[in-house]
């Protein structure tokens, strides 16, 4: 409790310098690191619970500092819908060699690594020794979707599907902060919206995801003359099963996704038609 109180009035005074002019403005960006390790090693020597005591202290510093706790700290809304609209937005799905390989498995015999490259992938990018089992290989689009998604919607290789897929929509660009979450919630095309409403619906431009947890409130405010014949009860009992994803899984798919894309060769495409 002693160094639970003496962190506020250290949290405060970082506060009050940082809002005292450039003088003091590198300061407080590094000091949070310094002090979290002396409290570290304080705990351990005084036998206390270092992680949850860490935590506490974590809590203090305002977001943005380094240390300080991710925003989304008490997990997210989210619950995938099945919509399959993910798998229909305009852009690229890049494989890593390995994933390549785990689909061809999943795949089966019938289809060797040189028939999946003809019937599955529109561009190859291949390391500069030659070796194209260590290419990265873009997948095809079929009627401006991905040409694993099957006519019912579903994803032909879910199983083995690439992590660009299994980490949606935990990717690094729309975990930020709060307002890109926010901007990737769309609302079910079924809900129609004002005209001077900030909501949107789902476009292959723009993307977005109808399970992000926003969608919950907007159903159940929307009004009912304005559905037609959608039953609004069941909209709002179907969209109020939406799952809070904690922040161990948040980090460890956001983590995942970012070391992806960091592998990625062409930095010219990282930065302007493929990011996670």
């Amino acid at each position: 409790n002693i160094i639970f109180i003496n962190t506020v009035l250290y949290i405060k005074q970082i506060q009050n310098l940082m809002s005292h002019g450039s003088k003091h403005e590198s300061w407080p960006q590094k000091a949070p690191k310094y002090f979290l390790l002396a409290t570290l090693i304080f705990s351990h020597a005084q036998g206390l619970s270092a992680p949850p005591l860490l935590r506490r202290i974590r809590s203090l510093i305002p977001q943005k500092l380094p240390l300080s706790l991710p925003w989304y700290e008490d997990g997210l809304d989210f619950s995938c819908t099945g919509c399959s609209k993910c798998c229909q937005v305009d852009g690229d799905v890049w494989l890593a060699p390995e994933e390549t390989t785990s689909i061809v498995e999943f795949l089966g015999d019938d289809v060797s690594i040189d028939m999946f490259r003809k019937k599955y992938v529109k561009a190859e990018i291949t390391p500069a020794d030659g070796d194209r089992s260590e290419s990265w290989l873009n997948l095809k689009r079929n009627d401006g979707a991905c040409v694993f998604l099957d006519p019912s919607g579903k994803c032909g290789i879910y199983e083995a599907r690439p992590v660009q897929c299994s980490t949606y929509p935990f990717w690094p660009s729309l975990l930020q902060d709060s307002d890109a979450w926010k901007e990737e919630a769309v609302l079910p095309d079924e809900v129609i919206i004002e005209e001077d409403s900030f909501e949107r619906h789902w476009s292959s431009e723009l993307g977005g995801c109808e399970g992000i947890g926003k969608i919950i409130d907007a159903v159940a405010l929307v009004d009912k003359d304005s559905l037609g014949d959608v039953d609004l009860e069941k909209l709002y009992k179907e969209h109020r099963e939406v799952e809070i994803v904690e922040r161990k899984e948040i980090q460890a798919k956001r983590k995942q996704a970012k070391t992806h894309w960091d592998r990625f060769p062409v930095e010219d495409i990282k930065m302007s038609t493929w990011y996670l």
